[in-house]
């Protein structure tokens, strides 16, 4: 009997207060064991938060999770549980990977040291497609796939303005209704220019001049 009124004592306290750390369970049960406050809370279904080094609670029928993520004030829950398993989540089924700003951002809370322990156990991996350090799933097929669809994405150095000069005027030198940047490559390497042939196809790609064909 005395399980039970504790049990809703402590329910109806979450109910006025959304959110209570160890010590609050603790004190509302008349106990100073931590062992007997976490019994009650399993009982109750609990959820720990993932800020704030895991030292609050509240319970399922209190959160409202928007983009799988509630807030009380600067304690915050997640779907995914720990901020390990949210990071993880985040990471894996993303199809770009994350950055550590972007995960800061989307997770609120600093990352990197959760982030270092998920990849000694082999949880995720990293890799540097540029400048910056990208998070990616552990797997290594679903990784290489990330990491080329933020290569797509990523937006290309801008071109020298002689490059996109020259490209263009031999362009109008071809004379053909429909360019092609292989005729456009021929024409400069006849002249021996040190322009690439990615850097003529990037200026067709953002002058519009040729939908890019695969090879």
């Amino acid at each position: 009997m005395k399980k039970r009124q504790n049990t809703e004592t402590l329910k109806r306290a979450f109910s006025q207060r959304k959110v209570l750390d160890m010590k609050q369970v603790c004190k509302i049960l008349g106990t100073n064991s931590r062992v007997t406050g976490f019994r009650y809370l399993r009982d109750l279904k609990y959820l720990t938060s993932y800020t704030h080094s895991g030292q609050y609670y509240t319970l399922p029928s209190i959160t409202q999770f928007e983009d799988d993520f509630w807030y009380y004030g600067d304690v915050g829950f997640s779907r995914f549980g720990t901020l390990m398993q949210t990071l993880e989540h985040v990471i894996s089924t993303s199809d770009l990977g994350k950055t550590n700003s972007e995960l800061e951002k989307h997770c609120r809370v600093h990352v990197q040291n959760s982030l270092q322990k998920l990849l000694k156990i082999d949880r995720i991996k990293n890799a540097k497609p540029d400048k910056s350090v990208l998070y990616i799933n552990a797997d290594p097929i679903i990784g290489k796939k990330q990491i080329d669809a933020r290569m797509k994405r990523a937006p290309k150095k801008r071109l020298a303005p002689w490059i996109v000069a020259e490209v263009l005027i031999e362009t109008i030198k071809c004379l053909s209704e429909i360019p092609k940047t292989d005729d456009v490559m021929k024409r400069l390497l006849k002249r021996g220019s040190s322009i690439t042939k990615e850097q003529v196809q990037q200026v067709f790609d953002e002058e519009g001049l040729e939908k890019k064909t695969p090879d």
